[in-house]
């Protein structure tokens, strides 16, 4: 697996290219784990959006029967495998790790850096 630290300016599309490749799936939604500082938030619910508002500087994880938000984030990280994105984990202002496990990798499409 890779970790791979995004730059903040690609946070917005990473998230919404992320989301589209979830709708567009053959396979349905992809299915998470959430946690939280190590302590499971949920486990194994359907992923239906991730996204990142600038303006508000907020993240909002999108789960069947929860939404999550990350206010103030510092860093966000990537976990690519060998079949797509494996996890995601963003670290707020207070240091908590909001860690995103995936039961199945999701195939993305990378847009191009310009």
């Amino acid at each position: 697996m890779t970790l791979r630290k995004l730059d903040k300016s690609e946070w917005h599309a990473y998230c919404d290219r992320l989301s589209k490749d979830l709708v567009g799936s053959r396979s349905g939604s992809a299915t998470v784990s959430l946690a939280v500082n190590h302590e499971a938030i949920a486990e194994w619910v359907p992923l239906l959006g991730i996204a990142y508002e600038p303006k508000k500087d907020l993240f909002e994880i999108i789960l069947q029967d929860l939404e999550h938000w990350v206010h103030h984030p510092q860093t966000f990280y990537e976990d690519e495998g060998p079949r797509g994105v494996a996890g995601l984990e963003i670290i707020d202002a207070q240091g908590l790790r909001h860690t995103l496990s995936l039961f199945q990798s999701i195939k993305f499409t990378r847009m191009a850096k310009e």
